[in-house]
Order: structure tokens, then C-alpha cells, then sequence
């Protein structure tokens, strides 16, 4: 069990529950079509469980303990001392107030200092400036574009943290 305490946030796993009403309540920046789906909730739940040696997905946690976000570590690379990141934030009300910059910099110290990571890498969207300026902050370097590639048609844009 993972529980990373911050000063704003706490990064733990969640429960089905918990994972529940944070999609129930999840306000897609790019989106905005999206509708809650319980069943797929559940499966991504079931999938997640499944595969927690290469995927870790921690919720983020307000000081009330309200779950307003998740933070995954996806696709992570042992034996290259690897992994990705994807961080949402569900609501508008949560967002730009320093909990995404927190979330990241309580990760990055679990995943050099208990998983022995190097490098974390993470993709956005070229028209998601507010993570682009997030990730930047958090000490990532873009590295790459690709044409494409991004749910919205946009190009992505591949960022590198080095820890």
C-alpha cells in the first residue's frame, strides 16, 4: 500500500469506491462529450488490479479526504529503470491551485527513492499548455514531437524528468 503525505495532498491507492466518485465527478478538459460510465469504471478498476506490477494509479487526496484527481505511473520499465506519468485533476474548482505540482514532486521522490526509477517520462497534448507549463515546473525537459498521436488529433509532445 502506497500513502505519499504531502502538505495539501496525500497520493494513496484507492478503493473501487473511491475510484468511482472521482470519475463521477470528473469535468474533461477536452472532452466535453464524456458521461460516467460505471461498468467501464469498474473494468479499468479490475484492469488496474491486474496489472499493478507495471501500473500504479494513486489517487489524489485533499486534507478532507476527498479524492479530486489520480496520478499514474504507467508502463514502468524495471530492468530500464523507467516509467510514464499521467496526472488529471477532476474538477475546474481543483486545478492551477498547486496540488498537480505537489502530486508530481511526491512521485518523483517514491519512484527514485522506493522503485529505483531514473527517468519518468509523460505526453501531452501540444494544446494543453497548463500541463506543458506544469510538467516544465516539475523539472521536465521536452524531448520529442510527433506528429499526431493525441486523442484530439493534436500533435504530442513527449516530456523527460531525470531524477
Amino acid at each position: 500500500m502506497v500513502e505519499l503525505i504531502g502538505k495539501t495532498i496525500t497520493l494513496r491507492d484507492m478503493n473501487q469506491k473511491e475510484m468511482r466518485a472521482l470519475w463521477r465527478k470528473y469535468e474533461p478538459i477536452d472532452n466535453p462529450k464524456y458521461s460516467y460510465n460505471e461498468e467501464a469504471v469498474d473494468a479499468l478498476f479490475n484492469k488496474l488490479e491486474e496489472k499493478s506490477d507495471t501500473i500504479k494509479m494513486l489517487g489524489v487526496f485533499s486534507k478532507s479526504d476527498e479524492v479530486i484527481g489520480a496520478l499514474t505511473l504507467l508502463r514502468i520499465v524495471f530492468s530500464e529503470k523507467r516509467c510514464e506519468l499521467d496526472l488529471f485533476l477532476a474538477t475546474e474548482a481543483h486545478r492551477n491551485k498547486g496540488f498537480g505540482t505537489e502530486a508530481i514532486n511526491l512521485i518523483k521522490k517514491y519512484a527514485k527513492n522506493e522503485l529505483g526509477l531514473t527517468r519518468i517520462y509523460a505526453d501531452v497534448s501540444e494544446k494543453n499548455l497548463r500541463m506543458q507549463a506544469l510538467l516544465k515546473k516539475c523539472g521536465f525537459l521536452n524531448c520529442k514531437a510527433f506528429k499526431g498521436g493525441m486523442p484530439d488529433g493534436s500533435n504530442r509532445l513527449s516530456y523527460v524528468c531525470v531524477l
